[in-house]
């Protein structure tokens, strides 16, 4: 429970003792409730206060134009009907709290996976192009040193090797984390439904039990009618009593709609979160369709080193026929 409703809710029972020690209720005074309590802010337990004084003064007014038998019944219906939607209140409000700190936990989760992997990616675009500047030495190698064209091509392998090892990699963390992801939101959808299914049932025993608590009054009102010369009056404030109801009736109904637009504003969240996982995605195909365009560059770099060794042998041949020509000749 907050701190502020547990002060409104102790408040409330300072104010109950203090009548039970013969204290009228309209001199009860904020430091008398807060010399009990010892918490909360005098602003807190003043709006309470007055509340309840208002509440008791309706009772009251509503109770003295009737039976003592009737008016115990109906003061104890309206104190238990308090309570009950105080409960409910507090309950709920307690619920959608704790929802919003998880909702919270689970998307930073969701972030720094999300971070992780992103920097994971940056690093495996460095190490391309490390590689990529490894290759660009070798090429260099090959073409400057022709003796050492076998061990080149033997690190061209390997390179080849590796950058196959890295993208299997990528590949396999790719696919974790979108597993990952997608568990996470099923997850979360199926939380949120559970939320959603709590709440329209708490709603609906609430709405019940307000609804039994009026049609127990009205044949309350209807019994002092028929023994007592003034039970006009009484239904009179006991219909205004039942407007009041269904005005809260329709405040829940309000508080309803407003958890309806948090839960499609939390389905919006997962929308963007699958659209992160969307955008990485696509980074990874353009780190592989770079990869693969390395590869390409690998295999004409081969079929070069390959074309030049057989030009090199072509050349010596004629070389030595002109040699054998002048001898010859001489």
């Amino acid at each position: 429970m907050s701190r502020v409703s547990d002060t409104r809710q102790r408040t409330r029972e300072a104010a109950a003792q203090l009548v039970a020690g013969a204290k009228r209720p309209h001199e009860i005074t904020v430091d008398q409730i807060y010399a009990v309590i010892q918490q909360g802010s005098r602003t807190t337990i003043n709006d309470e206060l007055k509340l309840w004084k208002d509440e008791r003064t309706k009772v009251d007014a509503l109770s003295a134009d009737l039976p003592p038998a009737v008016a115990d019944a109906m003061r104890s219906l309206w104190v238990a009907a308090v309570e009950q939607g105080e409960r409910a209140f507090t309950e709920q409000r307690e619920a959608m709290e704790a929802e919003l700190s998880s909702i919270q936990v689970e998307r930073d989760v969701a972030t720094a996976s999300r971070d992780a992997a992103m920097a994971d990616g940056q690093q495996r675009v460095q190490q391309v192009a490390q590689l990529g500047e490894q290759l660009a030495e070798l090429q260099q190698r090959l073409v400057s040193e022709s003796a050492t064209k076998n061990d080149a091509l033997g690190q061209i392998r390997g390179l080849q090797q590796e950058i196959a090892s890295l993208r299997t990699e990528s590949m396999r963390q790719q696919e974790a984390a979108i597993a990952a992801q997608e568990k996470q939101s099923t997850e979360f959808q199926a939380r949120l439904a559970e939320r959603d299914l709590a709440f329209q049932t708490e709603l609906g025993t609430t709405t019940q039990r307000l609804e039994a608590a009026q049609d127990h009054m009205l044949r309350q009102i209807d019994e002092a009618r028929e023994g007592q010369r003034h039970a006009e009056r009484a239904l009179a404030k006991a219909q205004r009593r039942h407007e009041e109801q269904q005005t809260e009736l329709t405040e829940l109904r309000l508080r309803y709609r407003e958890q309806l637009q948090k839960l499609e504003q939390q389905r919006t969240q997962i929308e963007t979160l699958t659209t992160e996982r969307q955008t990485l995605t696509r980074q990874v195909l353009s780190n592989r369709g770079q990869i693969d365009g390395m590869e390409l560059a690998l295999q004409l770099l081969a079929a070069k080193a390959s074309g030049t060794k057989k030009s090199t042998g072509e050349t010596r041949k004629p070389a030595q026929r002109k040699k054998r020509v002048d001898s010859k000749g001489q």
